[in-house]
């Protein structure tokens, strides 16, 4: 290989650091004997490690997730929307589904941050040189980051059913299914082939945005209660939304691909592939299809922006909600 990578690195320096990086990985000589799909599955068996018994704690945990919510948003969201008298049916119906998502990614990011902030024996965030510094293949992954492996596989699992049968509809169904099962498959080969130090930190980048999120849609729930208009809740709205803006280009548009991307298209290349590390092209793929659906869903954000900027909008919604663009046609009519 004939270029090298910095620590500090830039969009630039991302964009011309992967495609080296690409060229350097499917160069003609290194593909002169492969067959695909045999050849890639013969990788896959090389790297893989991941024992048919450990797949049932992640079955059980997303089963226990789903019976959590149907009881939480039943036994305490209902009735506490109804207690507090939310005049809007939907805003009824969307509230225990925000509620939920904010407590579980509370907790869920809680753990991820602790571990890589505060715990001290896994700064791989702050010091990403640590990423690569003892990869091999089959290495043993710490209990820690197992634990919140196997509870984050368990949660998208839960994710995947909650979208199609739980969650409210909106115009980017598709998508967010498309983003749970492209998370889940990170989570499960990732900790298979032991890339688990990065998987951890794109867990970390991606679950505070939905805290963010789903603490801003909670207060927009609440504002008209009772035939009352509560401006305390707008307030924390307009500011939960304007946290949440900041925190996605700060987390998934700036350090997710100049930390994560750069660390496995650019640095895994020099730090990593000579030790016999593999499946470059399919990981890298996968966290460039993860970086196109952050920058989809940032196309919303700005939405929003504009139409309040242009006074399209008056106040703080889900522009992706498919019940509130009916309300807007009918009331257009």
């Amino acid at each position: 290989m004939n270029f090298t990578y910095t620590d500090n690195p830039g969009y630039i320096d991302l964009v011309v650091g992967v495609y080296q990086g690409m060229s350097w990985y499917y160069r003609a000589d290194n593909w002169d004997n492969y067959t695909f799909p045999q050849s890639f599955f013969d990788d896959f068996r090389k790297y893989y490690f991941f024992k048919l018994e450990e797949s049932y704690p992640i079955l059980f945990l997303a089963i226990i997730f789903t019976l959590i919510r149907y009881a939480f948003e039943r036994v305490i969201c209902q009735p506490l929307v109804s207690y507090l008298k939310v005049d809007d049916k939907s805003d009824r119906e969307k509230f225990p589904e925000s509620c939920w998502k904010f407590i579980a990614y509370s907790f869920l990011w809680g753990y991820t941050c602790y571990l890589l902030i505060f715990d001290g024996r896994f700064n791989y965030f702050t010091d990403t040189d640590l990423i690569w510094d003892d990869w091999t293949i089959g290495v043993t992954v710490p209990d820690e980051i197992r634990l919140i492996y196997f509870v984050e596989c368990g949660f998208y699992l839960h994710s995947i059913y909650a979208t199609i049968y739980m969650d409210a509809w909106r115009k980017d169904f598709y998508v967010m299914l498309l983003h749970h099962v492209l998370t889940l498959t990170l989570l499960v080969v990732s900790y298979a082939t032991r890339y688990h130090k990065i998987g951890i930190m794109v867990l970390f980048v991606h679950d505070v945005t939905d805290i963010l999120l789903e603490f801003t849609k909670c207060n927009v729930y609440l504002k008209k209660r009772n035939n009352k208009f509560y401006p305390l809740h707008e307030t924390i709205s307009n500011y939960g939304f304007a946290a949440f803006t900041i925190a996605w280009f700060v987390f998934r548009l700036y350090w997710y691909p100049l930390k994560i991307l750069y660390a496995t298209g650019v640095v895994s290349v020099h730090r990593a592939y000579h030790r016999g590390a593999g499946l470059y092209g399919f990981f890298n793929s996968l966290l460039l299809i993860l970086l196109m659906l952050n920058i989809y869903w940032f196309y919303f954000v700005l939405l929003f922006l504009y139409k309040v900027a242009t006074g399209q909008l008056k106040e703080i919604s889900d522009t992706r909600d498919i019940e509130e663009e009916k309300e807007k046609l009918k009331k257009s009519d």
